[in-house]
Formats: structure tokens, sequence, C-alpha cells
């Protein structure tokens, strides 16, 4: 698909301590495909990413579609405010499993050491939430400058998502902490490439291969940290895709080629499964 470039502003002259310390990006319409050091990801509007502030991040958008990106900085002053608040967190405090023996592994630590993982996450969530009304408050008039709160509770928010991730990530059976935070990574990326490619045709083998993994240990480790199947995974975002493009009037044939069920009858199927009325409009019935 051919995508043509819109760049966020290169500041090289910048110095370090003017940097942001963390950006967050999601796409409040349309798609983007966002690319950095070797990792490439297509945002929807229904995931966010979270990188490094001093990380360069080219965007492409998809020219077909009016794309609206939401780039919100957060200062290192506001980052550390977020994790001066939670320095007190538990992991219980986000998970009411047992603790484990190795919490003090998985716990929050300080600000500049604490690592959020660079995947792709859903909108569903606390912090996605806050994205879209940090997008709401920018379209009434209101300022960056007047964010600083928001943008505070969006860090906090993004810290209680990561440790309820390294929670479940707990769950995989390992000697060596390393090997946990490589199979998750592995994880992680099979998640973004099944996001990213939600439209395409996709076998287990190909999911199995982004993680580079077998494929009976890809779908045990990524039901153990995701807790759902890969396949669970791809429908569940498949069908919310569809149900956006539903929801805006597209044609069922349309939304069953832009989600990647291939048909109206599979697209049918499968809302049938779910909710019909969930896009609140008639439910797309195969003579549509």
């Amino acid at each position: 698909m051919y995508m043509h470039s819109l760049s966020e502003p290169a500041k090289p002259h910048v110095a370090a301590a003017e940097r942001p310390a963390l950006v967050f990006r999601t796409v409040l319409d349309g798609a983007a495909s966002l690319a950095w050091r070797n990792r490439r990801v297509r945002v929807d509007d229904d995931a966010w990413l979270l990188l490094d502030g001093g990380e360069a991040c080219a965007v492409q958008i998809e020219p077909e579609v009016r794309t609206r990106l939401l780039v919100v900085a957060v200062s290192r002053a506001e980052r550390d405010a977020a994790f001066a608040v939670r320095a007190g967190t538990t992991l219980d405090e986000v998970d009411d499993a047992p603790p484990q023996d190795d919490d003090a592994n998985i716990g929050i630590g300080d600000a500049a050491g604490f690592g959020f993982a660079e995947n792709l996450r859903s909108r569903d969530g606390p912090a996605g939430v806050r994205l879209l009304a940090i997008a709401r408050g920018r379209a009434a008039g209101r300022l960056p400058s007047a964010e600083r709160a928001d943008r505070i509770a969006l860090v906090q928010e993004a810290i209680a998502e990561e440790l309820a991730l390294r929670r479940r990530a707990a769950r995989i059976a390992c000697v060596k902490l390393a090997t946990r935070e490589q199979l998750l990574r592995r994880i992680l990326l099979a998640a973004d490439f099944i996001a990213s490619h939600h439209d395409e045709p996709l076998s287990l083998d190909e999911m199995a291969r982004a993680a580079s993994l077998s494929r009976f240990h890809f779908v045990r480790l990524f039901s153990l940290v995701l807790g759902e199947t890969p396949h669970a995974f791809l429908l569940r975002k498949r069908t919310a895709v569809a149900r956006r493009h539903l929801a805006v009037g597209s044609a069922c044939s349309e939304a069953a080629t832009r989600a990647g069920f291939g048909s109206r009858s599979a697209l049918f199927r499968n809302l049938r499964k779910t909710d019909l009325n969930a896009t609140g409009r008639a439910p797309c019935f195969l003579s549509a």
C-alpha cells in the first residue's frame, strides 16, 4: 500500500535536558505507520504507542483516508512527578494475584531506570481514555501548556498498565529474568505484527515466525501473557476495525475487506458471535 510521509518536527539543536522524556502517539482517525530503529508498526484509532523522548520516529500516513495523529510529549519534570506519586505502588495494587518471589525485579524503581515496552497498547485502557480526553481538550482550544495534570495522570496510567503487563509476564516459568524478558519481547513483537497486518491473511506459522518461536511455544506463551490465543487476538482486532467502519456508514463489503475478514459472510458470522448492535446501526446482513 502506498503511503506518504508526515514527518514530526526534528529538533537536533535542542539540548538533551529540554527534550521530552516520553512521547505518546495515537491516531484519532485513519491509520499511520510509525518506524523507529528497526521497528515498524501500523497504528490505527484503537491503539497507542509510547517511546522514549529521545527516540527518532518516522511517520507515514495512508493517503486514501483522512488521518489525524495525536502526539503528547511529556517533560522530564512531569514524568518524575508521575513516578513520585506512584513511588509506594506495589504490584498488588495492579493485580490481585498473589505476589511472586521476584516482585522486586518487576517493580517500579526510579523514573530514569524504568523502561516501557515499545509495543502497541489498546485504547480501551485508562491511558487510552486519557489520550482521548487530551485530544478533546485540544479540539476545544486548550493549549498543551494547560495539560500538565493530564500528562502526569497519563504517565501514571501507563505505569499501571506496564506493571500489569509485567505481572502477566511473571507467569512465564524461567530461571533467568533475562530469558523471561526476551520471551515477553517476542510475544509483544508478534502481537504488534498481528495488529499491523490484521487486514492480510495470517497463518499461525507467520505469527509464530514473528515471535521467533515454534508454533506450540508461541500459542502457549501468547495465551499465558495476553490472556487469549493468537487467533482470538486477531479476530478481536478485526472485529474492532469492522465495527469502526460500519459505524461511519461503510458498506459491509468494504468493512470486511478493510478489517481482513475477506468476505461479508465471514464478517457476518463473526459479528453474530459477539454483539450485532455494538456499532449503533442496523446489523450487517449478507444482502447489504
